[in-house]
Order: structure tokens, then sequence, then C-alpha cells
């Protein structure tokens, strides 16, 4: 083995790494556990050398150079390929022959990086980076190098470092870990809808969920058509599907639990009122008190149903007449009214559906708020317009929200954790936000007076019912919102529309 120091070439230049060149038998070297190329199963990734390879380096040996490095722990002393395993797999192959025929073998060219001893991101960097300048990098490639890189013990400027040189984002190697445990099928479908590592680990937490890839592949398309870099209808389409899996896993869980118990669980029905079966809700007892699943339970008839979709129970009596039950008096007029029109049905589920779709809305939303409020830098003027405006006025929300002692909101908002959590109301932390405030740079203490009033609106203002009979605060905070660039929900959309119509100030005819 030969090394010739490597020198800068000019009394200006610099030397871009420390290392030294070198000749080297290639059956003295070992593979970097952080050379991204691996064998998977029955597909060896390209890490074994082709004929055509093995030929060309038996008769001119090696001519591009390995990159080496010191290796430390369990192959220590010797030096690792990051990246040319390929050709030195070739050149043990020639040498092995070479040996054979009683012939001398070829040493491989190598550069060893001495700086890269125990540097494993930047070496991980490399390995990936050579050989997606070669030819095309695979999905796995770029995943596995990800998912390492996001477990190393290093700083984040080196991971966004790294990340950079592979041609991710930060956020990317920490959704790695997610992202790899997508089964086959479906990262070959992530990959064809050129999602990238964040949205394969979100397609990941919904993959057994039916539609979800048509839903995510939708949403993805509306957002690079809008120009929306911030994944709005991405982020809302993500959450209905997480409550819509959610619901599923609940509703197994109901199920199974029921029948466990021996109850029977029917199938859910929107007009009980004129059927044999009616809710529990609809009945009393033997001395006319409200009926109760613990009152009923030895009836006949104990049964149970879930509305579709839904995680809501219904307990009722399959054959309340058989049974000897009686109606409410309420329920008793009602019976004799006419049957439930499809109109009045599809109100129903009309209310349904609004409340879970603003519900989920609402988790998305607040995520948005958080990151109004860790934005850097000074306030807009809308976001002071809205801050003093709402601390000024008179609005009975502000009053009551102020005179409530939570903070959870306003911790969560600012990404912190609630000082008061799990602290009875005589003991609460009087001062929760003293440290923040003393802490936080002039310029960003706009943030503290954000995330109250977002925690006024989002309490006070965008309850569950909130969607029935818009006010002008929920107009007012929606918009805000709007035009800070949060991508609303349909049902927000639909809203904050009726809402401006609704409050729009009236024009007075002018003769």
């Amino acid at each position: 083995m030969t090394a010739t120091a490597i020198e800068p070439t000019t009394a200006t230049g610099i030397a871009a790494y420390e290392g030294h060149f070198g000749w080297y038998d290639p059956r003295d070297l070992v593979i970097d556990p952080f050379n991204h190329r691996k064998t998977r199963g029955d597909d060896d990734n390209g890490t074994e050398p082709d004929q055509a390879l093995v030929d060309s380096v038996m008769e001119f040996g090696v001519n591009a150079p390995l990159l080496l490095r010191p290796q430390t722990g369990a192959q220590d002393g010797a030096l690792g390929v990051v990246f040319g395993q390929r050709r030195m797999k070739a050149a043990i192959i020639a040498a092995e022959r070479a040996i054979e025929a009683g012939q001398p073998i070829r040493l491989v060219p190598a550069i060893v990086r001495e700086d890269l001893r125990d540097v494993d991101d930047e070496a991980l960097a490399l390995s990936v980076i050579e050989n997606v300048h070669r030819r095309q990098a695979t999905t796995l490639d770029v995943l596995d190098a990800a998912e390492q890189l996001s477990l190393m013990p290093v700083g984040k400027l080196r991971k966004k470092r790294a990340a950079r040189a592979l041609g991710i984002k930060p956020e990317e190697v920490a959704a790695a870990p997610q992202a790899a445990k997508l089964t086959s099928r479906a990262l070959g479908e992530a990959y064809a809808a050129d999602f990238d590592l964040v949205e394969m680990a979100d397609y990941q937490s919904v993959e057994t969920l039916g539609g979800a890839l048509t839903v995510l592949k939708r949403a993805k398309r509306k957002d690079v058509e809008a120009g929306d870099s911030s994944r709005g209808h991405w982020a809302h389409a993500l959450a209905e599907l997480r409550q819509k899996q959610k619901d599923e896993e609940e509703r197994t869980r109901l199920i199974e639990g029921f029948r466990a118990k021996d109850i029977p669980v029917v199938a859910w029905s929107a007009q009980r009122e004129h059927g044999i079966s009616r809710s529990l809700s609809d009945l009393v007892s033997d001395i006319g008190n409200a009926m109760t699943a613990e009152l009923h339970q030895d009836c006949p008839g104990h049964a149970v149903a879930l509305v579709p979709g839904d995680t809501e129970v219904e307990w009722l009596c399959t054959d309340w007449k058989r049974y000897d039950h009686e109606l409410t008096d309420s329920q008793a007029a009602a019976a004799k009214a006419p049957k439930s029109t499809p109109e009045t049905l599809e109100a129903v589920r009309k209310v349904r559906r609004y409340n879970k779709a603003w519900r989920t809305a609402r988790e998305v939303r607040r995520e948005y708020i958080a990151q109004l409020c860790a934005a850097g830098g000074e306030a807009n003027d809308a976001t002071w317009v809205l801050i003093l405006s709402t601390i000024t006025g008179t609005s009975d929300h502000y009053g009551r929200a102020a005179s409530r002692p939570k903070t959870d909101l306003i911790s969560s908002f600012l990404g912190m954790a609630d000082p008061n959590e799990n602290v009875d109301h005589w003991r609460r932390v009087r001062n929760p936000y003293g440290p923040v405030i003393a802490t936080t740079a002039k310029t960003r203490r706009w943030r503290l007076l954000l995330a109250q009033v977002a925690a006024m609106f989002e309490s006070e203002v965008m309850h569950d019912g909130a969607w029935r009979n818009i006010e002008q605060d929920a107009v007012t905070w929606l918009s805000y919102l709007k035009e800070q660039g949060y991508k609303l929900s349909e049902v927000e959309a639909e809203i904050l529309a009726k809402g401006i119509k609704k409050h729009k100030p009236s024009q007075k005819k002018t003769n």
C-alpha cells in the first residue's frame, strides 16, 4: 500500500477535507456500516458487481478511487468503504482469480478520509450522494438513509446539513422512521403518487384505511394547483382520515365489548318512532323514571345499535310493546304524528355530518394557530388589529375567557407544557407565563397576546355548535386565519361564507 497526502493546489485555496490517497488490497477492506447500499431480501440493490464490471477490473483494474474512512467499534483498525462497494467486490473477485493463476493482484485506488472517523451522518450523506449522482437513487435508498440519519445522536444543524446533501428537508428526516413502516406495496403507491417522506409518514398512519391513498392524492393535487406550500388541503384530508380510522377502531372495540357481554348489536335506524324497536331514551321504567341501560339490562329485548360511521351508542329495546314498556309522554304524543319525511331524516344526517366535520377541522386549525404563534419577527398589521380590537373591545366572550384561570390552550399555542396541568384551582400558578415573558425578545412578545386571544376565540366562539348560528366573532376569527394563510376546511369555508352574508352591513337605499 502507498499513500500520498492531499494538499491545497494554490496558495489561496483550502483543502476540502483531511485525508490522503493510497493503493490498498481490496481483501483488507470492509463495508462501512453507513454505506447506504444494502441487500434487501432477494434484491442485491446493486451491491454485487455484474460480469461486465468484473471483466473490466480484471483487464484494467479499478480506475475510479473508492472512498474509505477509519472504522471504530467492532471493526476498529480497518478501513471501511463509504462508496465504491461494487468496485471493491469486483476487485476481490479479480484478486482471487489472479492468485489462482499465480499472478500478482491489482491494488485499488482510494481516498481515505481521516476526518470522517466517527462522523456517521456525513459518511451516510456522502454514500447516498455518490449513488444519486451515478444513477437514480431508489425511494428505499433515500428512505433508509433518512431513517439512519434521524436516529443519529447529532445536533440539528448537522442533521440539516446532511439532509440538504441528501436532497430532502429536515422534517423529512424526522418523518423517515414512520415512513419506513409502509408496506412494500404502499411504498410503491406513495412513490408513484410523488409523495415526499413527510407525506409517506402521514400515509402510513392511515395506510389500512380504505380509500386513504385516493383522498391524499386528491388533496396533494389541490395543494399543488393552489400553490399552497403549507399543505392546507392535505392537513384537512389527513385529519378527516385519522378521525375516520379512530372511529372505526372505536366501533370495533365497542362491538367486541358488547358481544363479549352477550348484548346483541342491531342495525341503527333513524325511524324507530313507528317501528317495534325504540331507543331507551323514549321509554320509562315501571315507576315512570327515565329508562337506562342498567334498568333495562334484564329485558329480553335489550340491545344496542351504533350510528353508521360514528361511535355514538344507542341503547334500545327490540320490541318495546311485547315487553310491556311505556313511552315517555313526549314520545307518546310524537307517535301519533306522521312518519318522518326524507327531508327530516336528511336534516338529522346533516347535523351529524357537520358536527363531525366541525370538530375534525378544529385539530388542523389549532395546529396552524400554534405555527402562527411560533413565527419570528414582528407581528403584521392584521395581527395587531385583531389583538388590540379584541382586548379593548366589549365582547362578552373575551371577558368570560379572561376571568377563567384555564391555561391549557394558551400553553399549547405557545408550544409549552401547561404550568397548571393537574393542579387544582387553589394551587394554580399565579404568573404561569412569567418565564416566557422574561425570555421572549421584545419584537416577539406579541405572540403571547395572540395565544391568549386565540384561546379566547377557540374556547368561547368556535365551540361545537358554532356552525349552526355563526356569530360575528367567528367571522372575524376565520377571516383573520384565512388572511394569514390558513386553508379553510370545506365546512369552515361554507360557514364563513354564510356568516359574511349574515353580518354584512345593510345598504341603505338612496333616492
